[in-house]
């Protein structure tokens, strides 16, 4: 991956943008496939490995999706799973005034670490 780059499945896209601190991965649209996990896992673990490699914070930004069914958030826990036993630095954004997303994100909470290195918050 390059400075940024954009990956779109169906209705979801997901734009990838390094920086100096960060990796900030933006979803946006719609995620409504049955195995949403072959397009999402490869960009995910892709991006956990450049992060350690450039100790850099991984920031998932949920705030533009407009909805995903139960299958998507599959991938993410298992990425907050793996970061939770390495030395990854996670922060979730989500949108609290959306009910669904406020259900969804805010029972990620378990994975809150409390060196603060997983993070889930609703803005």
């Amino acid at each position: 991956m390059g400075k940024g780059e954009t990956f779109t499945s169906n209705l979801l896209t997901i734009e990838v943008n390094e920086n100096e601190a960060s990796f900030n991965i933006k979803w946006m649209g719609t995620s409504i496939e049955r195995e949403p996990t072959r397009f999402i896992t490869p960009i995910l673990v892709d991006v956990i490995k450049k992060s350690i490699d450039c100790n850099k914070k991984i920031i998932l930004d949920f705030r533009e999706l407009g909805y995903m069914n139960s299958s998507t958030i599959t991938p993410v826990i298992k990425i907050l799973e793996r970061a939770k036993r390495g030395r990854n630095q996670i922060e979730v954004l989500y949108q609290k005034s959306l009910k669904w997303q406020d259900l969804i994100f805010s029972a990620l909470e378990i994975f809150q670490t409390k060196d603060r290195r997983i993070q889930i918050k609703g803005l």
